[in-house]
């Protein structure tokens, strides 16, 4: 007899579309759903102005998982992510309830549907290494040495990524193979092989109105309080500006006015820039996104009622 395979659901939607509305809706109608974010900056406990957090009033009445997990005195990658979702994943089904995966993060999304690769660990030795050399002689030099690698992966990379510069150079030095062909050796567990995948997307018919959202957002997000809280994570933790935290939109930019480098006039405009940019960055995923069901930013019940029948199908509602 075919085992039938558990649900996992996905809701994903581009920066300022109402995702955790929608969660929230989802889980007060079907309260056997569990949140689990999707997001690359809420993960960590100090960020919360910048990354747009839910109140703590919102996040005590309806937990969402893999927010507030870490410290930003860590560094929490993308394989931290992997494995934490894969375990939380399980463990939600042992308590015979549905994940209900939600947030704007594609790559991250990506990687749990397709599988991520099973490549090298982290080579602190090599790491200290690459980074005294960016110190040194500027991350443009390092960038020079990963075209004499691997031109290919070269390209695909900004030159003054220093973080993914890293990483290709470890991955490179510990497999000998390029990175194209040590990631198409690699791929494991994807969530597809496992479990039954229900995909949904927050699409907007209009941009304009998108537009309109993150323009109104922004005006929360970005000013006095920002500066203060990334004044407060660096006096706290003297972490590098090359933190992933650090390098995510109005993070960014607010070190940009600290540092003298934009007014702190020209902080707004920046931000929201940077921001309707990465909203068209997350519709181009969701474009191409093989199986998503979307719906407009005002379609919530319908959604809702539309993930009902389907659940109802797999004799879940």
């Amino acid at each position: 007899m075919k085992q039938i395979k558990k649900p996992v659901i996905f809701l994903l939607g581009p920066t300022a579309a109402g995702k955790t509305d929608w969660a929230i809706n989802w889980q007060n109608k079907l309260q056997f759903l569990e949140i689990i974010s999707v997001d690359s900056v809420m993960v960590y406990k100090e960020c919360n102005i910048g990354s747009a957090k839910p109140s703590n009033e919102v996040l005590k009445r309806y937990p969402h998982r893999l927010i507030n997990h870490v410290s930003v005195k860590n560094i929490f990658s993308v394989a931290n992510f992997y494995d934490a979702a894969h375990q939380l994943i399980k463990d939600i089904h042992l308590q015979d309830k549905i994940p209900l995966m939600v947030g704007g993060s594609m790559m991250y999304f990506n990687l749990l549907k397709n599988g991520i690769s099973s490549l090298p660990s982290a080579d602190k030795n090599l790491r200290q290494k690459l980074r005294k050399k960016i110190v040194n002689e500027g991350v443009e030099s390092l960038h020079d040495d990963l075209i004499k690698l691997d031109p290919v992966a070269a390209k695909q990379i900004k030159p003054k990524d220093s973080q993914r510069i890293i990483r290709a150079i470890e991955i490179i030095s510990s497999t000998g193979k390029s990175i194209d062909l040590s990631l198409n050796h690699s791929v494991q567990n994807r969530l597809t092989e496992k479990y039954n995948l229900i995909e949904y997307g927050i699409y907007p018919k209009q941009r304009e109105k998108l537009h309109q959202r993150i323009e109104e957002r922004q005006e929360s997000l970005v000013g006095d309080k920002l500066l203060n809280e990334i004044e407060s994570i660096h006096h706290a933790f003297n972490i590098s500006d090359e933190h992933p935290a650090m390098k995510a939109i109005n993070y960014r930019q607010g070190l940009q006015v600290m540092k003298g480098q934009i007014k702190k006039s020209e902080l707004f405009e920046r931000s929201l820039y940077a921001t309707r940019q990465l909203a068209k960055r997350q519709c181009t995923w969701m474009k191409k996104w093989e199986g998503l069901q979307c719906f407009d930013l005002n379609a919530m019940d319908i959604a809702s009622d539309q993930l009902k029948k389907q659940l109802n199908l797999l004799k879940i509602v």
